[in-house]
């Protein structure tokens, strides 16, 4: 009998069928008078970083620097994402509740909101790992270089090689950035997840892709 693994999910539109700092972007220009020229340009950056034409470094960058972040945006994000689960996932959460020991969300974007959102699919917060955000002192939220391990292109193959996950080791997830943790050897299989968008430079690299949950877990 073949150990069951342990499963590593993405959460932006793996997860949650959007893009955290899409939506992060919606709510911190409201108002701002070149607001759909600079949400354009933040989702040119997300859909390069994760089809691999930018490195997370950059990518991650670049977005952070278009927004003026401050605490009060982050409520109405978890709100705005646990209404987008994935629709299989969503289906699928009291099976995930009950598998929750086995399964990891690691993710380039930052606890703040993974965390709760997660939480209400009966998923752990204590196996979480993602970036961090630290306030400065004018009172705006930036990146935590120190707690972001996930900040850098092979940040998500180190940081879950560092938190001796068990094996083997399943990598789910829709972009460049999760491939590479199973180009890395830090998982035995990579299943790109096409359910909320298929991205054919990821896809083509994995050992499986799967288009909806009940695929993803059939792989195990």
């Amino acid at each position: 009998m073949k150990p069951s693994p342990t499963w590593i999910f993405d959460f932006d539109s793996t997860l949650v069928a959007a893009e955290a700092l899409d939506e992060l972007a919606e709510i911190a220009l409201a108002g701002d008078a070149g607001r759909e020229t600079r949400l354009a340009r933040i989702r040119e950056i997300t859909a390069m970083g994760m089809d691999g034409r930018m490195s997370i470094e950059r990518s991650l960058g670049e977005r952070l620097a278009m927004l003026a972040l401050r605490p009060h945006m982050l409520p109405p994000l978890v709100d705005r994402l646990a209404a987008r689960f994935a629709p299989s996932v969503w289906q699928g959460r009291a099976r995930l509740a009950a598998m929750a020991e086995r399964v990891w969300v690691v993710s380039g974007g930052f606890h703040e909101w993974v965390e709760p959102v997660i939480a209400r699919l009966g998923l752990r917060t204590t196996q979480v790992i993602a970036n961090r955000l630290r306030p400065t002192a004018s009172g705006l939220l930036e990146l935590d270089p120190a707690a972001s391990p996930c900040a850098v292109d092979s940040g998500m193959a180190t940081a879950i090689e560092a938190a001796n996950l068990g094996r083997p080791r399943v990598m789910v997830g829709d972009g460049m950035t999760d491939w590479r943790v199973r180009e890395l050897g830090a998982c035995e299989r990579f299943v790109c997840f096409t359910e909320v968008v298929r991205r054919d430079p990821v896809a083509s690299r994995a050992d499986v892709v799967a288009g909806s949950l009940d695929d993803v877990l059939a792989t195990g």
